[in-house]
């Protein structure tokens, strides 16, 4: 190899090192746009960034970096941190109602609009649910009944409606919301393992994203991972205890 001595050591070293630099950011560009598009991040991109690395035993993996959470339209101006967003075709008849009532910006509602409105949300829900959680909700404070219709006395307790979404604090919402929020990590995450993970590693990544607002364990997983075997979202890989994302069908 032929030297140039007239090279300035100094310069080549920092030309080194931003040539590196340059490298990271267009892997993180790569990274991204394979999460907004759905996609699986390569594999040799994904040992670029870290996320994985061999661990020395031939077909593990050993996770060194957190995923990005989920792309998403912009949250609301009043999303603070510990906010979390679900599909509201996922939630409760109690949620949704809260919700299109926050959206009333303090007006009430008419039981028979409201009712319209959350059936359109929720096509399964009836008047009957409906009127369970009024009485529920009418007790507990939260809003109030009156010949001019339902009113919401506490928007706190109240998801933000927006672009199909439920947008809002962990405490406002249920056990099965909280499992929708963690379904949708699960799938997530294994986006970037095409390979697939076994239980007690998505467990490790779930905890690892600050992003992911929902109690992780092994056997909570268990539960969601059939789950989402019924609904075809997930399968598993070969005779092992992976489980990678399942290919859409070709209908949808």
């Amino acid at each position: 190899m032929v030297v140039d001595m007239n090279t300035d050591p100094i310069q080549a070293e920092l030309e080194a090192y931003a040539s590196i630099a340059t490298v990271l950011e267009q892997a993180k560009k790569c990274q991204d746009l394979h999460a907004r598009a759905g996609l699986p991040l390569p594999e040799r991109i994904q040992r670029l960034l870290g996320l994985i690395t061999d661990s020395g035993k031939a077909g593990t993996q050993r996770s060194v970096a957190q995923i990005p959470e989920p792309q998403r339209k912009k949250p609301p101006k009043d999303a603070g941190q510990d906010w979390i967003s679900i599909v509201a075709g996922g939630a409760i008849v109690t949620t949704v109602a809260l919700a299109i009532l926050r959206e009333a910006g303090g007006e009430p509602l008419r039981s028979r609009d409201l009712g319209d409105r959350v059936i359109s949300i929720l096509p399964d829900a009836t008047t009957g649910s409906l009127a369970n959680a009024g009485t529920r909700l009418a007790a507990e404070g939260v809003i109030e009944r009156t010949d001019e219709g339902w009113k919401l006395l506490k928007p706190e307790r109240a998801a933000v409606l927006q672009d199909g979404l439920l947008w809002g604090p962990v405490s406002i919402f249920g056990k099965q919301e909280i499992a929708a929020h963690r379904r949708e990590a699960i799938l997530h995450v294994l986006k970037y393992f095409p390979t697939g993970l076994q239980i007690v590693q998505i467990v490790e990544r779930l905890n690892e994203c600050p992003w992911v607002h929902a109690p992780a364990n092994k056997d909570i997983l268990k539960l969601d991972t059939q789950v989402l075997l019924a609904d075809r979202k997930i399968k598993r890989v070969g005779n092992t205890k992976k489980w990678q994302l399942a290919p859409a069908d070709k209908g949808e």
